[in-house]
């Protein structure tokens, strides 16, 4: 019995060190996502009606949390990508696929399934609804 108390105790230390140990296993909806919102139409200001453009927007899924940024350019389009002048997409991902975003003073709600889904949030144009795709594997 004495021969095996040390065999005992490493085994159950290593099993207490496993227990212990960070899970690192990737989230259901981790990974690269685009939005695209079709363009819409909308009363803006003294110009009248606008047409909101079409959008496609990327962003990451990582450990359930939305990460990305936008900017607006000159034209007043909506682009991705990280410059002086750009905001953070934050927000998150639940298991069940519920999504929940901000950036800037735009809060977006959905629901992912698999590598589909749907967003929505109003913006100046009204509410809008847009479908988003997992890209790549």
């Amino acid at each position: 019995m004495a021969r095996f108390l040390p065999t005992l105790t490493t085994i159950t230390a290593m099993s207490f060190a496993v227990i212990a140990l960070p899970a690192y296993a990737a989230g259901p909806y981790d990974g690269n996502w685009v939005i695209d919102a079709p363009g819409v139409g909308g009363a803006i200001g003294a110009e009248g009606e606008y047409m909101c453009p079409a959008l496609r927007l990327p962003f990451q899924v990582k450990d359930g949390q939305v990460i990305g940024d936008l900017h607006r350019t000159a034209t007043g389009t909506i682009e991705a990508g990280k410059t002086s002048n750009s905001a953070p997409v934050t927000g998150s991902v639940s298991s069940d696929g519920g999504v929940n975003v901000t950036w800037q003073n735009f809060h977006a709600t959905g629901r992912l399934s698999g590598a589909a889904g749907t967003v929505g949030w109003a913006g100046e144009c009204g509410p809008r609804t847009a479908t988003a795709s997992k890209v790549g594997g």
